[in-house]
């Protein structure tokens, strides 16, 4: 049975990982910001994993969701009023942010973004979300605030009216926004399965030239657990296909120190969106081809990746095929599901927001660096 270049080369790659996993990547002047960064995925409230500033947090203590007065208070302490003229949401950094009954979102200083016309949800980096229902055709704009975490829910707002309910945790339709920075930041956020998209959509004047325009955040843990399932899938006893298999064994053995969170990736080639990672890897985001968008593990420079994962709400992870004598495919067996990647994110097809990603995503190509 013959077997491929890139095969030969598998079985080096466990010794590669042990030598190279805690080498540190070599340090390169920063020129622009950067456009991707790893993060876990859970555990943490995920906005606070975008590497986008505390959300307007800093260090305060940890409460818990409740009413006081006439407002809701997040377990972070984001204070949430509502009133007919719209909803104020004040963070611990003092940064207030007014979402009019129009669905346009106002800073202090002028700045605003939208309008959202049919509302809104506010993603927290206390993991708190507010999300606010707008009725574009009625004389009472301003129809529904829920605000959310975890299992709980309460509702400060109910049918144009005051309200101190708690229902149970309602299901939200619209758009989503990450309020970064201080708070007053906002980035429209759209998962692609385990990538999420972030674009900027408003931010204080002083912080243009700061705030990156468009992130794209890589949500690790699914990814490594992908590989770490993925040898149970393939027990052939071929050569090629048990030097990949020890190949993505080695990967996911070291997965820490491969894909180490809270890394900012710095772009390798011009052409492509390809990101250097620790221990001799690159991660490629490629647009082209079968089920694109996909994201591809790569060893550095090489030409092929060793496995992929599909950017779908369904996002799978598959070990590309290592046999010559099956080089029509370009996959080895079945995919390796991805379970419970940042469902409240998914792109949704009813609001076109693959599409919306896409464009964001096809920005960074353009903005590469020289």
């Amino acid at each position: 049975m013959a077997i491929s270049v890139r095969a030969s080369v598998l079985p080096l790659l466990p010794c590669l990982l042990l030598a190279q996993a805690q080498t540190p990547l070599p340090k390169q002047p920063q020129v622009l910001q950067p456009e991707v960064v790893l993060a876990a995925g859970d555990d943490v409230p995920l906005v606070a994993q975008f590497g986008l500033g505390d959300g307007g947090f800093g260090a305060v203590e940890r409460g818990a969701l409740h009413f006081t007065g006439d407002a809701c208070v997040t377990s972070g302490g984001v204070r949430v009023e509502c009133r007919v003229v719209g909803v104020k949401v004040t963070f611990p950094s003092g940064r207030e942010l007014l979402v009019a009954p129009d669905g346009r979102v106002h800073l202090r200083g002028g700045e605003f973004a939208g309008p959202y016309a049919t509302g809104l949800a506010l993603h927290l980096a206390d993991g708190a979300v507010v999300r606010i229902a707008l009725a574009p055709s009625s004389t009472e704009r301003l129809r529904d605030v829920h605000v959310v975490e975890g299992d709980v829910a309460l509702q400060p707002w109910r049918r144009g009216e005051p309200a101190r309910a708690t229902p149970r945790r309602p299901g939200w339709a619209g758009l989503r926004f990450a309020c970064c920075g201080d708070g007053g930041e906002l980035y429209r956020a759209i998962a692609l399965g385990p990538l999420v998209v972030l674009d900027r959509v408003l931010v204080p004047d002083a912080r243009l030239a700061d705030a990156p325009t468009q992130r794209l955040v890589v949500l690790t843990t699914p990814m490594r657990r992908s590989l770490e399932l993925m040898p149970r899938q393939h027990r052939e006893t071929d050569a090629p296909v048990r030097h990949a298999v020890a190949a993505v064994t080695a990967v996911a053995q070291n997965g820490a120190s491969v894909f180490p969170v809270g890394a900012s990736l710095q772009r390798v080639e011009r052409e492509r969106l390809r990101w250097q990672l620790q221990g001799g890897f690159e991660l490629q985001l490629d647009l082209e081809g079968q089920m694109a968008p996909r994201l591809q593990l790569l060893v550095a420079e090489a030409k092929e990746p060793m496995v992929e994962w599909t950017l779908r709400g369904d996002s799978s992870a598959f070990m590309t095929n290592p046999r010559e004598d099956r080089m029509g495919q370009r996959w080895h067996g079945n995919g390796t599901r991805l379970e419970g990647v940042a469902r409240e994110l998914q792109s949704r097809e009813e609001l076109f927001e693959r599409g919306y990603a896409l464009r964001v995503i096809e920005r960074l190509v353009k903005r590469a660096p020289k």
